[in-house]
């Protein structure tokens, strides 16, 4: 009579086990979306850079200099490109979004420019984008073709001091009084505070971009 018993507990025991782990793999996968769809993107994926978000853009005010870093990069973004982990990445394509919110006054012939720096080294380019409210754009450059300050790559095996983006104008100058540049020329009134959603992401040598979803657009 006993054994009878213990057979419909030991039943239920591992039904109760079965449903424990669906019910778990199940909460794992959409752990593993919302992560996903948070910014890591796919193995083939750095994010490297970003700015505010599609509910709250990032503000550019006059204090910042026209230059927005991180200084330094951190995780994946400072990484070792050339080998280990994330080799193939030195290789790879910058894939950029991003999205005038608001500018004091429209400033038609804008130029964003995203550099790299490591100590006397600087990797450069530049992309014009209309500096209007409601402009959204979308480009993309091989990381190797990027304009390099006396001929010198980054060495991209090595850590990286900042990176990040300039707000330039027509004349591809920096809005900027860092580097005595004194604003070349420009009112930094009519540039400051901007309002944007800018990011950044690398796609390795011979990897597939996922997509702008995995990165809140």
């Amino acid at each position: 009579m006993e054994q009878d018993m213990q057979k419909p507990r030991s039943r239920m025991a591992i039904l109760v086990l079965f449903v424990g782990a669906l019910v778990g793999l199940a909460l794992f996968s959409a752990l593993s979306v919302g992560t996903a769809q948070a910014g890591n993107g796919t193995a083939d994926e750095i994010l490297v850079f970003n700015r505010g978000t599609k509910s709250t853009p990032f503000s550019v005010t006059q204090s910042l200099g026209g230059f927005i870093v991180d200084r330094p990069p951190t995780g994946a973004a400072n990484a070792n490109w050339v080998s280990g982990q994330y080799a193939n990445f030195a290789g790879g394509t910058l894939y950029f979004r991003a999205r005038i919110i608001s500018i004091p006054k429209n400033q038609p012939g804008m130029k964003l420019g995203f550099c790299f720096w490591q100590q006397k080294r600087e990797n450069c380019k530049g992309q014009d984008i209309a500096g209007v409210p409601g402009t959204e754009k979308t480009w993309s450059f091989k990381l190797t073709s990027m304009w390099k300050k006396n001929n010198q790559p980054i060495q991209w095996a090595e850590p990286r001091s900042k990176h990040g983006f300039s707000v330039r104008n027509g004349r591809n100058k920096p809005v900027s009084d860092k580097g005595g540049f004194n604003w070349s020329g420009e009112n930094p009134a009519n540039w400051y505070p901007m309002k944007i959603h800018y990011t950044v992401v690398l796609v390795k040598a011979g990897g597939t971009f996922d997509g702008w979803h995995n990165y809140g657009w």
